[in-house]
């Protein structure tokens, strides 16, 4: 798939391990060459003030670049880092509090979603997206079906990540949005 033929847009994935000085440059390059929608920084392993430097270091690139920045973490890491959004990996509990705090000025995406009962009641507190797939790896067949059958069902935008995958490997027009990882749009 290339850009051109792209229907989806693209929810570029950041490493799970990295520091600014290695990231930024990269990001920057591929900002340039693609058009991304939004960038998720996933916080991974890192100490909380090292992950607010990176996500503070990517901001301006990123929302300049047009894409939305959205982060992982606390609701309140949203405002104070400057980000347009979270991506929330709890719960039912964790997505609401999410909501409740950020709504309506911030985007609020739910992932981690392992069944279809999973999606819906993340999707019954309006979210702005569901993300089916993993973070990290090669999403499975079961994820890619699910975002499938969501993407054909359900009015709330989806995002079909497969971080490992290569752009002209995935499947334009399942979802919304493909998360793809860096390295996939470093590699074209």
């Amino acid at each position: 798939m290339s850009d051109a033929s792209l229907s989806t847009q693209i929810y570029l994935v950041m490493p799970r391990q990295g520091s600014a000085g290695d990231l930024l440059p990269r990001l920057s390059a591929a900002l340039a060459a693609h058009p991304v929608a939004a960038v998720l920084v996933q916080r991974g392993e890192r100490p909380e003030a090292a992950y607010k430097t990176l996500v503070k270091s990517l901001r301006e690139p990123v929302q300049q670049a047009g894409a939305a920045l959205i982060i992982e973490g606390e609701p309140g890491f949203v405002r104070l880092l400057g980000a347009d959004g979270l991506h929330v990996t709890g719960g039912t509990g964790a997505v609401r509090e999410a909501i409740e705090t950020l709504r309506p000025d911030f985007i609020v995406g739910a992932g981690d979603v392992r069944t279809r009962h999973d999606a819906m009641a993340k999707g019954e507190l309006e979210v702005d997206y569901i993300l089916f797939g993993p973070l990290s790896g090669s999403i499975s067949d079961e994820s890619r079906e699910m975002a499938r059958w969501w993407a054909e069902t359900m009015e709330i935008p989806s995002v079909l990540a497969d971080p490992e995958a290569d752009l002209a490997d995935l499947d334009p027009g399942v979802c919304e949005f493909v998360g793809v990882g860096l390295a996939a749009l470093e590699r074209g």
